[in-house]
């Protein structure tokens, strides 16, 4: 056993920066008591204003039909004072007589009304497209759309929700250009999100994501029907206010709150329905694994496996059915159709001094592999009160319980390569045997495991808890000048069992049964002082806050491993070959920072922001880094030249900015040391350390700088919206592994700041809204991104990065990283034909008098071309053959609404990728008897020479299966993302006989993933990476396929 020991200093921020952010705190309390003397020394206005008399103003609002609204804004105009209407669209609120009151709600036109001394206000908002007035949440704080001059996209609650997903990263496929998001199949994972191209090449290249202001980090826990809205910031000016950790942009999500209405709401969301893998690759039956395995053996000069002699035996003792009656489909006992359901409960009421929303949600979903699956309950509670007129406080708060089944792997191979693997006559289960299941022994000749029997037998689950929740209080200190405190925890704690009973198959098994137990907790914690000022001179627009902020992590990890003598107990006490290992570490960032927005009359639109991050993980002199941002529009469709042109939205808007990545471990810069190892002297060995990796006290933070230009147009009052972006994206300080010299006296390689690298992309997105006025309501967007990316430096001009060798595959990398090329570019050997004869193999061997061109060539062996033209094919042959980056990607989404019809259809796809099928290697390649696609049947012979499949010949000698273009397929498809049709009760209908309970009532079928067009010929061309390894994107070992889901659903009001 060994145990790594890191040293690391206790402190990491300097006295004088200690004394900084207390001077600032310092500071930050006198503005607020300054402004709150000034407000009460000179602004006797206020004070008369509020003596004023006020009367209780009630209403109803509702949309041009008549239908209420519920949720929408009541505001007095020139105040904070406001309120919601209910779910029937009716609101109360204490006035001034001579006020004015402001309604709005999104996708409606604003309206304002005067009091005039009445009692009662009814309001009818018009449907509109124009989207000018919208907020969209920005980094600590929100901004109306039309005075937003970065990069940010947007989606509702209603978008997020309309795609029954476990997971809103899965909502937002397709939906935001420049947002690239790549699913896995399996139940419980997280998608792979990409903004903007690609920021890093050693660690993980994930966003940011921000929780109701607090920085977190996975979000499969939480219940998208908790969401109220996402925004995306994707350029470095709305960005750089989160620094060090924004340079693979930021997700910033906001949970519902409560609402100003007397008697709380209940909303019920539920729906079931069942997933299932509707594609299936054309193996080999028992008769063609036969002919396919006398061709692959036959070519060898090797003897049939002896079982093919006695093949009319029984596949066990005592059964009535023989080999020769057996043809397992493999395919069809791995897959299932998996039963999915959610039920989610809602809550949500309040009045005017408090508020409050919590929710309850339940979702479980089988996987559509045996053996798979994952379950979650969920428990939220989001509060607000109004403790004084100037003092708010607020909290929000969920728990999350989980349990996933993940994938079996055995002997480090996917359960679809065993699925591919498996040989046709062998039968799955076997009652004489321990474990009751069987599998291909010496006398078959090949050893694929029993993918039923990993799947269903060997477990591996996660079984977490998680805690995250915020508590906030706010001072409005005049009603300009406000000051907020957050507090964050997010705890978290997840416990991995790996159980592998004892079994026999008849050639494989376990003696002892292998138990491994790890659990993990992690503890965050976030501080954060927010004064903020907003105010308006004329038309002088200006909105300035400033932050200073800490946050902490901490995490430690115990593991244990042991064998048992039998399948009874999953507990380590009394195992055999106990191992032990533990771990811990903690990591912290300062954080300083403000932002300006200004804007003169919606026209000429300024922001700038700043943040100086401090973090524990680099050494010192390198922990401190500043972040800016900067950015303008000028919003010429408000220009008086522009009045009565038609168009109702014209911006031009520009960015430059910088954001960091800290993401590395949180010892890297530090020297760590190996102990419990042993050294031989003379005679007597002794126990020692060593150092085995070389502290580098220059390792700094990798620093994005980003330059965004875009424009918004609107025609027709916005029914018609257009955007398009332009971005370039250099990231310097890559941080890259470099190898240490034996002379060094250390092993293996050391983290260094020596690369750079570059993305550039272009963004466009499109919206028609019908006219509303109409009974058939319908609108259609549509958004295309695409980037690309270069390697600007490495250490030398020469360094490569290759990754992806597998044995399984030929043995040879698959992408190469090197200066002038994309990131993991396809490297291999491109193939030129097949030799059609021996005088052909002859002709290209006298080329090179000393080598052959292919050695171990014979007739029906692939050609690889010869590169560098020495005559001889050797690795220095390869070449790019393939790229991963995508074209462009797009998505088109279109609803329509008829009378109480309601329907949805959104398609993504990506055009133009190439795909590394390393599956196809095991299904076509011939490297050892296993079972293969049907194609192997057409491989040549010399009966059969017009085809493009070699021969079949066991080991290979000639390296067919080798990294090569042969390999190479495009994955470009175009995916039915969803589908959905349903009905919505009549109100009148759920009125009828009195009945007040119900409010609203719709059903609807769903569908997701239902058609996808593509030529690629495996389960599915959306492929990710293998194990978070970023330099093995699109390439498909096999992996977990996606299925088709099906669904009947229902929403409810009460």
């Amino acid at each position: 056993m060994t145990r790594k020991i890191m040293r690391r200093k206790t402190h990491f921020i300097s006295v004088r920066e200690l004394k900084s952010l207390r001077l600032f705190s310092v500071i930050m309390l006198l503005l607020c008591m300054f402004y709150h003397v000034a407000a009460k020394t000179s602004n006797s206005n206020t004070l008369i204003v509020q003596d004023e008399v006020q009367e209780t103003v009630t209403g109803t609002v509702t949309d041009k039909s008549g239908t209420p609204l519920p949720g929408a804004s009541v505001v007095v105009k020139g105040t904070t004072t406001g309120t919601e209407t209910d779910f029937d669209g009716n609101y109360s609120i204490e006035v001034p007589s001579d006020a004015t009151l402001v309604f709005s709600y999104l996708g409606f036109t604003t309206v304002e009304e005067p009091v005039n001394g009445t009692s009662s206000v009814d309001v009818s908002l018009e449907e509109s497209a124009s989207q000018l007035e919208q907020v969209v949440v920005i980094g600590y704080g929100n901004q109306k759309k039309g005075a937003v001059t970065g990069a940010v996209s947007s989606i509702s609650s209603e978008e997020v929700t309309a795609l029954p997903a476990p997971s809103f990263t899965e909502a937002m496929q397709g939906r935001m250009p420049g947002v690239q998001v790549t699913n896995n199949g399996a139940p419980g994972t997280d998608p792979i999100v990409r903004i903007r191209g690609i920021g890093s090449v050693s660690f993980p290249a994930d966003p940011l994501y921000v929780v109701d202001g607090y920085p977190a980090g996975s979000l499969k826990d939480f219940d998208n029907n908790d969401i109220a809205s996402i925004s995306v910031l994707k350029d470095a000016s709305a960005a750089a206010i989160y620094g060090s950790r924004a340079a693979n942009g930021v997700v910033l999500i906001t949970t519902k709150k409560g609402s100003y209405t007397e008697k709380p709401d209940v909303e019920l969301r539920s729906y079931a329905g069942f997933s299932r893998v509707t594609k299936r690759l054309n193996l080999l039956n028992r008769e063609q694994y036969m002919q396919y395995g006398k061709m692959l053996l036959g070519n060898a000069g090797a003897p049939f496996p002896s079982r093919w002699d006695n093949m009319d035996k029984p596949i066990y003792q005592g059964a009535g059915q023989t080999y020769a009656q057996t043809d397992t489909d493999y395919q069809d006992a791995l897959f299932r159709d998996g039963f999915t359901t959610n039920h989610y409960l809602g809550l949500r009421g309040g009045g005017e001094k408090s508020r409050f929303f919590s929710s309850f949600g339940y979702f479980k979903q089988e996987g559509s592999i045996i053996g798979t699956g994952y379950k979650r309950y969920n428990v939220r509670i989001n509060s607000d009160h109004d403790i004084y007129d100037r003092v708010h406080i607020g909290q929000t708060l969920t728990v999350s319980t989980g349990n996933r089944r993940n994938e079996a792997v055995s002997g480090g191979r996917s359960l679809i390569q065993h699925t591919i693997r498996g040989v046709p006559y062998i039968p799955i289960y076997d009652p004489t045997v321990n474990g009751g299941y069987r599998a291909p022994d010496a006398a078959d000749a090949t050893d694929p495991d029993n993918p039923v029997r990993a799947a269903l037998m060997d477990r591996n689950t996660d079984r977490n808890v998680r805690i995250f929740g915020t508590a906030s209080i706010g001072v409005d200190i005049t009603d300009d000048l406000k000051y907020k405190f957050i507090a964050g925890v997010d705890w978290s704690y997840n416990r991995n069992s790996i159980i592998l009973p004892i079994y026999f198959d008849g050639f494989r098994g376990r003696e002892k049964k292998e138990v491994t137990d790890t659990r993990d907790t992690s503890t965050g914690t976030y501080f954060s002082n927010q004064l903020s000022y907003k105010r308006s001179f004329g038309d002088h627009n200006v909105d300035v806050i400033a932050i200073a902020e800490r946050q902490d992590n901490k995490y430690s990890s115990l593991s244990g491993s042991g064998r048992l003598d039998n399948n009874k107990l999953d507990i380590l006490t009394g195992a055999t070959d106990p191992i032990l290992n533990s771990s811990k570490g903690a990591n912290t960032i300062y954080s300083y920072a403000s932002r300006l927005n200004y804007d003169f009359d919606g026209r000429y639109l300024f922001s700038a922001s700043i943040r100086r991050d401090g973090s524990s993980r680099f050494a010192g002199g390198k922990k401190w880094q500043s972040f800016p941002g900067i950015s303008a529009g000028w919003n010429i469709a408000e220009e008086s030249f522009m009045a009565n042109s038609g168009i109702s939205e014209l911006k031009l808007r520009g960015s430059w900015g910088k954001v960091g990545f800290e993401g590395i471990g949180d010892y890297e810069s530090q020297a760590g040391i190996q102990k419990n190892t042993t050294a031989l002297f003379g005679d007597e060995v002794f126990q020692g350390a060593y150092f085995d990796k070389l502290a580098n006290g220059e390792l700094e933070w990798e620093v994005t700088t980003m330059v965004n230009a875009g424009v918004d147009i609107g025609l027709f009052n916005n029914r018609m919206q257009f955007s398009a972006e332009w971005y370039n994206r250099k990231t310097d300080n890559l941080i890259l592994a470099v190898p240490l010299p034996s002379s060094a006296g250390y092993a293996g390689s050391t983290l260094a700041n020596i690369g750079g690298m570059k993305n550039w992309g272009l963004e466009f997105q499109g919206t028609y809204y019908s006219n509303y006025d109409n009974e058939f309501k319908w609108d259609v967007s549509a958004n295309l991104s695409l980037y690309r990316n270069n390697i600007v430096s490495m250490a030398t001009e020469t360094s490569t990065l290759f990754a992806g060798q597998n044995s399984d595959t030929g043995g040879f990398d698959i992408t190469r990283t090197s200066v002038g090329d994309p990131i993991q570019q396809f490297y291999g050997w491109q193939v030129e034909g097949i030799f059609r004869s021996q005088a052909q193999i002859d002709d290209y061997n006298s080329r090179n008098p000393n080598t052959p061109y292919q050695e171990n060539a014979a007739p029906g062996d692939l050609i690889f071309k010869d590169n560098n033209d020495d005559g001889t094919i050797t690795p220095e042959d390869r070449a790019i053959i393939g790229n991963f980056i995508p074209d462009f990607t797009y998505g088109i989404n279109f609803n329509a609404d008829y009378k109480n019809f309601f329907f949805n259809m959104f398609w993504n796809g990506v055009q133009g990728n190439d795909v590394y099928n390393a599956a196809k290697v095991y299904r076509e390649g011939g490297l050892r008897l296993f079972n293969a696609d049907v194609a192997v049947l057409d491989a040549w012979t010399l009966q059969n020479t017009d085809t493009n499949i070699p021969r079949m010949i066991n080991a290979d000698p000639n390296g067919n299966t080798r990294t090569s273009d042969r390999f190479i397929e495009d994955g470009s498809y175009l995916r039915l993302q969803t589908v959905k049709i349903g009905y919505r009760i009549p109100e009148e209908w759920l009125s009828r006989n009195g009945n007040r309970f119900i409010s609203g009532l719709e059903f609807y079928l769903s569908g997701s993933n239902l058609l996808t067009i593509t030529d690629y010929s495996g389960y599915d061309p959306e492929i990710g990476s293998r194990n978070s390894n970023l330099l093995t994107q699109g390439i498909d070992y096999g992996q977990y396929p996606r299925p088709s889901t099906f669904l009947i659903g229902l929403n409810a009001k009460f």
